[in-house]
């Protein structure tokens, strides 16, 4: 596919010579039209697309500079590039400010090979406009969500250009934030021919060497499969690889092989990227619509028939890789099952929440720990136990660490829950939220240390595991009535007595 090139020049002499003295086709490019100034150009932008303009910079009408101003404002994905004479270089100068990629001197262009000049131009415009906003959301939405937009599959169709055969690469991002400094970068890997990098999806298209034999061919994707799995091996993430094609209207169905692999992802405990080929035997025998028989759920009785239960089920849905909406409605029916069979009947906003908080989970590993959870809550709430098992977690982990840097989400990572899931059942059962019982025992703790009478206020803070004095001063007031100053004196004046 040829790049399709306007030339903005006034002088037709010119204009005659530079289409004569690029080689043009021989770089890829095509002359496609032709105007005398700035204004003549535009009028010609409203009806043709184009890929890159060669303006000239001292024309009537409306001269270079404005010309790539506008351009730069309305047609980002328009490479510009200047031209000049030595005498009016300082508009070439000011057009580089305004958005020109490069520029070429009228004088040198008979002994330079401007197309060479235009095409590593071309190469590196190209590279930058495929990581701006907003042509980087088009962009996913032509590949993912497999909308149309003509400006976004021309340049991706200039992404595979001449290439032999390619595969993707996609990743989905489970954490709110990549830990990795090198899973922030715009680009992951110099080697791919296009990335697209958003909050949540990123999409990597790598090139298959022609000259290489099939075995050299898998040993390259698997040594550059290996280093993007470095760079994201502090991650959560469900990573995919595409089977290769060959022609670039295949790419769609290369997107279609990346999401069915994602939902097999879901299934794996070990986080890697997944192959098409691995996986597509898995794939073509999935049951989308799977529904467990409620018949083996009708004899449960206890906590531990239950989670077996709940294992083999597990087991059953990561074989048959159903639906996200199947195996949300598989993981509910047991649940409603094993609440019926002990005679609790779950109250609409409670079935509600753990539907809830089963759709925001994404692995099933995930979802089972959860419903794992849930389960416990049943047998208690049915059986009399006092607390929930995970609330008995939390305060021993907080009572054996209140003197570390500890946090809800490090808390609840130990009972094995979701924050707002052991937030509940902790402020149920203690009557206090998570936070407020650590301050209560980092303050009760303080207390003892202040009775020894040895320690400064800011070395008992740090002993109880707040960083910050001055916050420190503020809780231990709240829970104590008195200021530290005023908790020492009155310590002071009972060992007097």
């Amino acid at each position: 596919m040829k790049k399709r090139v306007l030339i903005v020049e006034d002088d037709k002499f010119f204009r005659f010579a530079i289409k004569k003295a690029v080689s043009w086709e021989k770089y890829g490019f095509t002359i496609a039209g032709e105007a005398v100034h700035g204004a003549a150009a535009l009028e010609y932008l409203k009806e043709h697309s184009v890929e890159v303009v060669v303006t000239d910079m001292s024309m009537p009408v409306m001269n270079g500079i404005e010309l790539t101003a506008f351009i730069r404002e309305t047609y980002p994905e328009i490479l510009v590039i200047a031209l000049s004479a030595y005498d009016d270089f300082e508009f070439v100068r000011e057009s580089l400010k305004l958005g020109a990629s490069d520029y070429i001197l009228k004088q040198d262009i008979e002994k330079e090979d401007v197309g060479q000049i235009i095409q590593r131009a071309w190469e590196k415009h190209l590279e930058g406009l495929l990581s701006q906003e907003p042509l980087n959301r088009e962009f996913m939405d032509v590949l993912i969500n497999g909308k149309s937009d003509c400006r976004a599959e021309t340049y991706i169709r200039f992404c595979l250009e001449g290439q032999w055969g390619f595969y993707l690469c996609r990743v989905r991002n489970l954490n709110e934030e990549w830990k990795n400094e090198e899973c922030r970068k715009q680009v992951w890997m110099e080697e791919s021919l296009l990335e697209l990098h958003s909050r949540k999806e990123h999409l990597l298209l790598f090139s298959v060497k022609k000259e290489h034999s099939q075995k050299l061919q898998l040993e390259d994707r698997s040594r550059k499969l290996s280093i993007l799995g470095d760079k994201l091996k502090e991650e959560r993430f469900l990573g995919a690889v595409s089977g290769w094609g060959r022609e670039e209207e295949s790419l769609p169905e290369r997107v279609r092989e990346t999401s069915a692999v994602q939902e097999m992802a879901k299934c794996v405990k070990k986080q890697r990227l997944l192959l098409w080929e691995d996986v597509r035997p898995a794939l073509e025998k999935r049951e989308k619509e799977y529904q467990a028989d409620p018949e083996c759920f009708r004899n449960i009785q206890s906590l531990e028939e239950a989670e077996e239960a709940l294992d083999t089920l597990t087991e059953t849905l990561s074989g048959k890789v159903p639906s996200e909406e199947s195996v949300q409605e598989n993981y509910l029916l047991f649940l409603n099952a094993v609440a019926r069979n002990l005679n609790y009947e779950m109250e609409n906003m409670e079935f509600a929440k753990i539907s809830e908080e089963l759709a925001g989970t994404v692995m099933l590993y995930e979802k089972q720990n959860l419903c794992r959870s849930v389960l416990e809550e049943l047998f208690r709430r049915t059986q009399g136990e006092k607390f929930h098992p995970a609330v008995v977690q939390a305060i021993r982990f907080i009572q054996k660490n209140y003197g570390k840097d500890l946090s809800l989400n490090s808390i609840a990572r130990e009972a094995g829950l979701n924050e707002t899931y052991l937030s509940g059942i902790f402020k149920k059962d203690m009557g206090k939220g998570v936070t407020e019982y650590l301050n209560e025992i980092r303050v009760e703790k303080a207390r003892d240390l202040i009775k020894k009478g040895s320690y400064k206020n800011y070395e008992i803070a740090r002993m109880v595991g707040i960083a910050n004095p001055s916050y420190f001063s503020t809780i231990f007031k709240k829970f104590t009535g008195m200021t530290i100053q005023e908790y020492r004196q009155s310590v002071s004046h009972m060992t007097e007595i």
